[in-house]
């Protein structure tokens, strides 16, 4: 008698759901709407909050990525803030830097050091650390396509970006190399896959200028994960504009290509580092503890030049540490 009665009023709240259905699909779609759009707007306006405190005058923002990984102590995060304040004409930059963390433990941490960082809750993807992948693993595509999203909601709110990879450090400010009028300035470089063919890789920083234009080729970005989600093109920005360089074009997405003697990177070590470069990356790595290592010793080599710098031959008189656990493909 109890199990009739618990299945007659079942049936009867499955009949008023399908009749509330029928006869107001519009306002339940309209009520959903509202509160996908009301969240939507919340997290967007905590983002555009962060930015508009942390922007230029002329609405540019440097743009990071950590997780826990990246941000602890004595992690790369201490070196990449510590080598603004220490490069020339990059202590005020600092001040423009907001980092998106992509977890709890990264934000926390990263909150007593900086004050702009991202709550991981604004972009909540499944993360993966760039600097302990492969650029051909999976790890490393999920990085790529993480970036992607943050680059692509950052510019749609009009913020025009530097990003700079964690595992950067930054000697000299690279505004002199930026050229406002392009919506992309990049520095790429090629490296050997190990198997007879090579990759392309940018060198840990580029500049992104929030327009319709880069907006629109955003939007196509993101649309060939979905179509070509394993499609080659697609694992970094700069084997795509060397691919799809026939679409870049017909936005009008105008790409600036510097040198890579000013942006460089462990791979191809420039042996004169502190007279002309501005940045320098810690890639062919295989692990972070490598990198801080390493990232480490060319700072304080940087600081001991900056320091007794007075006269010309001062790099000459230093005896030069050069990065011991991460490997020097090509010294030039």
């Amino acid at each position: 008698m109890r199990n009739s009665v618990y299945l007659s009023l079942l049936a009867f709240f499955i009949m008023l759901v399908c009749l509330l259905l029928y006869h107001c699909p519009g306002s339940l779609e309209r009520s959903v709407r509202k509160v996908v759009l009301f969240e939507h707007t919340s997290t967007n306006q905590e983002l555009d909050n962060t930015l508009r405190r942390a922007t230029m005058p002329d609405r540019t923002v440097i743009l990071t990525m950590v997780d826990e990984a990246l941000a602890s102590p004595g992690s790369l995060l201490e070196i990449l803030l510590q080598s603004f304040k220490s490069g020339e004409g990059t202590q005020r930059l600092v001040n423009h830097l907001v980092i998106i963390t992509m977890d709890l433990q990264a934000f926390e941490y990263c909150r007593s050091l900086h004050p702009y960082c991202i709550h991981p809750s604004i972009f909540p993807h499944q993360f993966a650390t760039k600097t302990q992948s492969s650029m051909t693993t999976p790890a490393y595509k999920l990085f790529t396509w993480t970036r992607r999203d943050v680059l692509f909601e950052v510019i749609r709110l009009g913020y025009n970006i530097i990003f700079t990879d964690a595992d950067v450090l930054w000697l000299r400010s690279p505004f002199v190399n930026l050229n406002p009028i392009n919506e992309l300035t990049i520095s790429c470089n090629a490296l050997s896959d190990g198997q007879g063919g090579s990759y392309l890789y940018d060198e840990g920083i580029f500049f992104l200028k929030a327009n319709a234009i880069s907006l629109e080729f955003f939007k196509y970005w993101k649309l060939t994960k979905i179509l070509f989600p394993n499609d080659p093109a697609e694992e970094s920005l700069c084997t795509t504009i060397k691919e799809r360089q026939e679409v870049a074009d017909s936005y009008g997405f105008r790409i600036q290509l510097v040198n890579t003697s000013y942006f460089g990177g462990f791979c191809q070590l420039n042996k004169d580092i502190f007279k002309e470069v501005y940045t320098i990356q810690a890639n062919c790595c295989d692990d972070v503890k490598s990198k801080v290592h390493d990232l480490r010793i060319v700072l304080d080599d940087w600081i001991r030049f900056r320091k007794h710098a007075s006269g010309d031959n001062a790099l000459d008189k230093m005896a030069l540490r050069w990065p011991q656990k991460c490997s020097r493909r090509n010294d030039t």
